[in-house]
């Protein structure tokens, strides 16, 4: 699997789960993250690394390294992480690149000259701008292998979880910075204050539950972004874990990434 270089853009919840599944099966995979990351998630997530260095998810390390760095430990236990806001040439052959920014915008382009291009949810159709697709909505198709047609169209809406879908989630009431009160793993009652927006704007929690979720304060947030999110749950909540929907979704990333490999080497023979 040395040869078969993978190229993970977004390294949020999904980006970073598809790469902790595939790095733990010995693939060789790349972090492309933007200068400023909007992962909420961030126990979980390898975005930190953009400011930190380093991230550690679960058992595996994402180290912040320019791009003539990169191979020196593409092959090591870490995970390479590159910040840039658009695909960089690598200087080597990339076989599959996975698109895990979300964007959930038709206009979304593929990399050129990239023989397995693979699209996480919606805004990706199937011919047009990617080989494959995995459906992210939650449901019978979670984490659904689709070789032809577009992913489910955007809801606009969170998904449920214990109960609760919109109202679990907070969104930033105006531009600037955030300024957390709380930590990751806390328990909050509803209209808790959690923290404070340009030293003024009061951010509270929409319901009672466990604190799962936390954009970064380096960030320069827009108004209208997702910045937080309280689970309900509470204290059932494995907040440093991997989610069930992030792990389903990277499975069926590899479960494309083995077809099309298996395609590939019977047209071989």
């Amino acid at each position: 699997m040395n040869e078969r270089v993978v190229v993970v853009r977004g390294a949020g919840e999904l980006g970073s789960a598809v790469a902790l599944t595939l790095r733990r099966v010995g693939y060789p995979v790349i972090l492309a993250e933007r200068s400023e990351p909007l992962a909420i998630r961030r126990p979980v997530t390898f975005s930190d690394a953009v400011f930190t260095g380093k991230s550690l998810v679960e058992e595996i390390t994402a180290v912040r390294v320019n791009l003539p760095a990169v191979t020196e430990i593409l092959h090591s236990p870490d995970l390479p992480l590159v910040v840039t806001n658009d695909f960089p040439d690598f200087g080597f052959s990339i076989q599959t690149v996975i698109d895990a920014r979300m964007l959930k915008d038709s206009g979304v382009t593929r990399p050129p000259d990239i023989p397995l291009v693979i699209g996480l949810g919606p805004g990706f159709e199937v011919k047009r701008n990617c080989d494959v697709i995995i459906e992210t909505q939650r449901g019978h198709d979670l984490g659904r292998v689709l070789w032809s047609g577009s992913a489910a169209v955007n809801s606009g809406v969170p998904g449920e979880i214990g109960g609760e879908s919109r109202k679990r989630v907070i969104y930033s009431p105006v531009a600037g910075q955030v300024r957390w009160q709380v930590d990751f793993g806390e328990l909050v009652q509803a209209g808790q204050q959690m923290g404070v927006m340009n030293a003024d704007e009061i951010i509270t929690a929409p319901i009672s539950g466990m604190v799962r979720g936390l954009i970064s304060p380096l960030v320069n947030i827009k108004a209208g972004i997702k910045i937080g999110d309280v689970d309900p749950r509470g204290t059932q909540v494995a907040y440093e874990r991997i989610s069930e929907k992030a792990r389903n979704i990277a499975r069926g990333v590899l479960e494309a990434i083995l077809i099309f490999e298996q395609d590939k080497n019977e047209n071989r023979s």
